[in-house]
């Protein structure tokens, strides 16, 4: 039995509307302690790793675990149908092998969407060892990238003593932001070593997609290393990171 109930659909609406950007499918989890998921993208080049538990969600009833595998096109089709003050139900249908989408406000509607078979595979995160971490304001990001994306298909994210920089360079011109220890937007730094690295804009675009602007995003960095982003979620009991590899720079 899964039974899932949330107060508020834009925690669930939020995480599927970012792990869309990377992936078309994903095994979910149900645990009688959470749901959890984590994914590769096709070209293996991120790695979505999301966690929910039972906390999370004002109801929560599963009593066995069981793995469902989600079309997260699908879905998020689906959740964009969510109105700001309806109650989110998710309820498997074992009979019909279908996961049940029950939105609940002034009115119940019900959507359901097809259980299909996604090949599960033992994913370990890799332990990095990152020298630098911020906590950032998610719009100051996207703007950033929305910046870079006029120049290059690639942006270099450092952070070292004074702050934190994304920059670009290419044939159209360069762009930088700074945001400097002081300003609004840098929540919290901590720098053991400067670090510095490219990345496709595009992964990382995707990525920052379903942030709102006044977000928090935790960014974790080290030269040459894959960057790691952490979303808090449902007021910080759940997790959503992505880690993305960088891109390798011609000397």
């Amino acid at each position: 039995m899964v039974s899932a109930r949330m107060s508020d659909p834009k925690i669930w609406k939020t995480c599927v509307g970012a792990m869309v950007n990377l992936i078309e499918e994903a095994a979910f989890k149900f645990t009688p302690a959470g749901v959890k998921m984590k994914a590769m993208d096709p070209s293996h080049v991120a790695l979505v790793d999301f966690e929910l538990p039972a906390a999370a969600f004002s109801e929560y009833v599963v009593k066995q675990p069981v793995t469902l595998g989600i079309n997260l096109t699908e879905m998020d089709k689906i959740l964009s149908r969510a109105k700001a003050d309806d109650e989110l139900i998710l309820e498997l249908d074992e009979k019909m092998n279908r996961l049940a989408i029950v939105f609940k406000g002034a009115s119940t509607r019900r959507l359901s969407l097809p259980l299909i078979d996604v090949r599960e595979a033992e994913l370990q995160e890799p332990r990095i060892q990152f020298t630098a971490t911020a906590e950032i304001l998610a719009g100051i990001i996207q703007d950033g990238l929305k910046d870079a994306e006029l120049i290059s298909d690639n942006v270099r994210f450092e952070l070292n003593d004074d702050g934190f920089f994304i920059t670009a360079e290419g044939d159209r011109g360069s762009t930088e932001l700074r945001l400097c220890k002081g300003d609004k937007g840098l929540l919290n730094l901590s720098v053991k070593e400067r670090a510095r690295a490219m990345f496709n804009i595009k992964y990382l675009t995707d990525m920052t997609k379903a942030a709102g602007a006044a977000d928090v995003m935790k960014i974790s960095l080290g030269t040459n290393l894959p960057i790691q982003l952490d979303y808090p979620i449902a007021g910080g009991v759940g997790k959503l990171r992505f880690l993305l590899a960088p891109r390798v720079e011609s000397e």
